[in-house]
């Protein structure tokens, strides 16, 4: 694990670079920054992961929380996402949802960099609107179930406040035309969705909470804690997993904070070699953690 945050040192170059190109408009940023776009494509899919074996275990919990095996308990349609095994149930929708808002918005952030017209970005913007306003749903969907997981809670209430602070100024930044405005608005809800980036990191001991109960086994002798040894080996996997995305997310937060405070600064040739060898290198650690999905 050293090694994977030796290898991350390098990522808030990232960042820098990113905010350069949209102030300055430099086309030759264009190649170094779809190899950084391609880069965060590569640890989110370790955060797709997770959430699907986080999905997993929020339907073996609360199945039996509310005894949903049995066909004698009335039917409740807010609990239709535990009933069926297709599409995530409510707390690992919410955050899903949230990832994807922070991946439409990154989206928007490429098209600047990589100079889309501004009727192009204008779609891109209404598409970001549209997943926040997801996002709102899910995740008043899912505070009802976080009271059975009760470190969901907060994290659930922080990502409802990110949200409704970033709406307003996406929906803002939908009406312009230039992407000078674009770029001013889209700076303006860094901090929002920030704070929505921060809340599903806080929301990862809720996380590990949801995957370690879906191991208990009630009546089991064969351990105090009712996690089999066989259980308990399959958690120390999936604590690895979190872990790794972890440090995918605060490395990204790092680059992120940097980017804003430079800002005005513009991207050098040394922001560009930073940015390529960040890049690279974050791929390589999104490899090695996904080497962990691999084990046996």
């Amino acid at each position: 694990m050293q090694g994977v945050r030796n290898v991350l040192r390098l990522i808030p170059a990232a960042g820098i670079l990113l905010f350069g190109i949209l102030l300055s408009g430099c086309a030759s940023g264009v190649p170094e920054f779809q190899l950084y776009v391609q880069a965060y494509t590569s640890q989110h899919v370790h955060a797709e992961y997770v959430l699907d074996r986080v999905a997993r275990a929020e339907r073996i919990v609360v199945r039996r929380r509310l005894d949903l095996e049995n066909a004698d308990v009335d039917f409740d349609p807010d609990k239709a996402g535990y009933y069926l095994d297709t599409g995530d149930p409510p707390i690992t929708g919410s955050i899903r949802a949230s990832l994807n808002s922070l991946n439409n918005y990154n989206a928007a952030l490429g098209a600047l960099a990589s100079g889309e017209k501004a009727e192009a970005i204008a779609t891109r913007m209404g598409t970001l609107a549209s997943a926040l306003i997801g996002t709102a749903a899910t995740l008043v969907q899912a505070t009802g179930p976080a009271t059975f997981i009760p470190s969901a809670t907060k994290p659930l209430d922080e990502a409802i406040q990110a949200v409704n602070r970033a709406l307003p100024l996406v929906k803002t930044v939908a009406t312009y035309a230039s992407r000078d405005a674009f770029r001013k608005q889209l700076i303006a809800a860094y901090p929002a969705m920030r704070q929505l980036l921060i809340a599903m990191r806080d929301a990862t001991p809720a996380m590990y909470e949801i995957m370690r109960r879906s191991y208990v086994q009630r009546g089991s002798l064969e351990s105090g804690s009712g996690i089999s040894i066989a259980g308990s080996d399959l958690l120390l996997k999936d604590r690895e997993l979190l872990a790794g995305w972890v440090i995918l997310m605060d490395k990204s937060v790092e680059a992120m904070d940097v980017s804003v405070k430079t800002a005005m600064t513009g991207a050098s040739s040394d922001d560009l070699a930073a940015l390529t060898a960040a890049s690279l290198e974050l791929q390589v650690v999104a490899r090695q953690i996904g080497d962990i999905r691999k084990k046996p």
